[in-house]
């Protein structure tokens, strides 16, 4: 369409026609639009002279808005590149002087063709310093997962010397260590049980170790849901366990008690998936209720010999220090 309508009139054929005519055609200049149409109502055919006064009243103030627009746009993504530059090390401070260079330019009136300039000058010293910063920046990520990776190991290292891995539970080493916490604050009257497997051994030969590990994980199990909510719980060896009942004595510590022996009475335990479930799985469990100024040996002590207890009066029971008992 606009080749064929600049061949109907006396003006050349260049870029600034072909500016006029695209516009014009393209609807993109209402302005224009309407002066042309004027001009063509006088006048059957366009000289160049027409043409220029065309595209410098309705498309050259345009055109220079806009370079001004990209100027300014440029120099501001400039002094925030030259601001975040500055950190990044000698070869970006290199290419913020540069920019500087850029910016100074920018700031001055400047034609469309020392626009373009600075553009492709940018472009290719943006490209280079991006190489060098891609580097370091790299640098900062694979150090930042690095670090990331370092503490999530470290976490989890802490974790396995405080927890048994088969059961979740605190071990020999992390239930120490919480004792010592809570032994540091007021707790109040406070009982120690200690869980242990009856003929843990028999089972193991019996049925094999795999499912030794899921007897274990069910005891674990019960004595977590029925006692953790009142203190720290641990598999203390290698079928048997403790638990700290904090502000709690007496008869509420035996119930406590009682629930988990019963807990795991009732639990059947398959061999695996789909076959029948073994019974028979006891625990004797012994309580001592703390005395004050009593130390924590002392009071491992008279739990451990009421355990025995237990073991001595048939299994599957539970048995509060004879001494606290009396008492």
């Amino acid at each position: 369409m606009i080749v064929p309508q600049m061949a109907r009139h006396t003006a050349g054929f260049h870029p600034m026609s072909y500016a006029v005519w695209y516009e014009y055609h393209a609807g993109l200049n209402p302005k224009l639009k309407t002066a042309l149409d004027a001009y063509l109502a006088e006048r059957n055919s366009l000289t160049d002279a027409d043409i220029i006064a065309l595209y410098e009243t309705h498309i050259a103030p345009r055109d220079a808005q806009a370079s001004a627009h990209v100027s300014a746009q440029i120099a501001r993504l400039v002094e925030e590149v030259d601001g975040a530059a500055t950190v990044a090390g000698k070869n970006v401070r290199l290419y913020g002087d540069e920019l500087d260079g850029y910016h100074r330019k920018l700031q001055t009136e400047i034609g469309q063709e020392q626009l373009d300039e600075v553009v492709q000058s940018l472009i290719l010293d943006t490209s280079r310093v991006r190489t060098s910063t891609e580097t370091f920046y790299d640098h900062l990520r694979k150090n930042a997962q690095e670090v990331e990776q370092l503490r999530a190991e470290l976490a989890v290292a802490q974790g396995l010397a405080s927890r048994d891995p088969l059961t979740g539970l605190l071990n020999r080493r992390g239930f120490d260590q919480q004792l010592q916490r809570v032994s540091a604050g007021p707790c109040g009257e406070s009982s120690l049980m200690i869980v242990d497997i009856d003929q843990f051994k028999a089972i193991n030969d019996a049925h094999g170790h795999m499912l030794g590990d899921k007897v274990i994980i069910a005891v674990a199990r019960a004595l977590h849901t029925c006692a953790g909510t009142r203190g720290p719980t641990a598999r203390i060896g290698g079928e048997e366990f403790s638990a700290v009942l904090l502000n709690t004595a007496g008869e509420v510590a035996l119930a406590i008690a009682e629930q988990v022996r019963a807990a795991v009475e009732r639990g059947r335990i398959r061999r695996s998936e789909g076959s029948e479930s073994i019974g028979g799985v006891t625990v004797s469990i012994g309580i001592a209720c703390s005395r004050e100024g009593e130390p924590f040996e002392s009071l491992m002590l008279r739990a451990d010999r009421a355990l025995y207890q237990s073991k001595a009066g048939g299994r599957n029971r539970v048995t509060l220090d004879e001494a606290q008992a009396a008492a």
